[in-house]
């Protein structure tokens, strides 16, 4: 159960805000066990920032191949996004990423991670961030009886010739970052039978250098998990940064 409440509680980043609220080291394997998973998610999101108003829904595929200790995956969003009363409709930025572990084992655990960013959606339209970012990171797990905690930090950086107008046109709309920015998350989960648990996170974003603004985002969630079916649940609000007001997300995974 505990490997599966925190495979669930990862799926709630299968979208394009996995740029700073990975769940890291929720993909290992502790039996060294070769997985692969396939998962689809929804999103629902209103938003109110300095210049924009509207909402946006999407849907994303995702697969992921874990053997032992290391992870790897890829997600691809698409978005219908109405933006000061215009409505369009794209691709978001696709996003891979690998995890592995390099200490610890059952109950904690730590490792690395390196997630990046492909400029796929149209940042004219706010579906994408215009260029490649680069997120490293280095996440900790700690399990003991019912509950699982995880906590991560890492730095996002773009690279590429759209970075420099990233802070003039706002970035994506459907999941902003800064051009710069340390990058923070902390959850914990608390399984309350052999198939429910229940969990919160809250995660950030701090601006390195003079621009860009600080963001923090706050959810609670549900995770139910039936064989290898894992389905989760999350209502999310944007507490700072005006990332969105609020957002609600609804994954499903399955282990092949």
């Amino acid at each position: 159960m505990i490997r599966a409440l925190a495979f669930g509680a990862a799926l709630t980043t299968v979208q394009a805000v996995a740029h700073a609220d990975h769940d890291h080291g929720a993909h290992v394997s502790h039996s060294g066990a070769t997985e692969v998973s396939a998962s689809v998610s929804v999103v629902a999101a209103r938003y109110h920032n300095e210049f924009f108003l509207g909402d946006y829904q999407g849907i994303t595929p995702a697969v992921r191949y874990t053997r032992g200790t290391v992870s790897v995956g890829a997600n691809a969003s698409l978005y219908r996004l109405t933006s000061n009363g215009a409505v369009n409709y794209g691709p978001g930025d696709v996003v891979v990423d690998g995890q592995m572990q390099l200490v610890g084992g059952h109950p904690a655990s730590a490792g690395v991670a390196l997630a990046v960013s492909l400029p796929t959606g149209s940042q004219r339209d706010g579906l994408g961030m215009g260029h490649v970012m680069t997120m490293p990171s280095v996440w900790g797990m700690y399990m003991f009886d019912r509950v699982t905690v995880i906590g991560s930090f890492g730095y996002g950086r773009a690279i590429g010739g759209g970075a420099h107008s990233h802070h003039t046109t706002g970035g994506a709309l459907v999941d902003p970052m800064n051009l710069s920015e340390l990058t923070w998350s902390a959850q914990g989960d608390l399984s309350l039978a052999r198939a429910l648990s229940v969990g919160a996170r809250v995660m950030g974003g701090v601006p390195v250098g003079e621009d860009g603004d600080n963001r923090v985002v706050g959810g609670v969630r549900a995770v139910w998990t039936e064989g290898r079916v894992t389905t989760t649940a999350e209502m999310q609000l944007g507490f700072a940064g005006e990332p969105f007001e609020v957002r609600g997300l609804l994954a499903t995974a399955l282990r092949l």
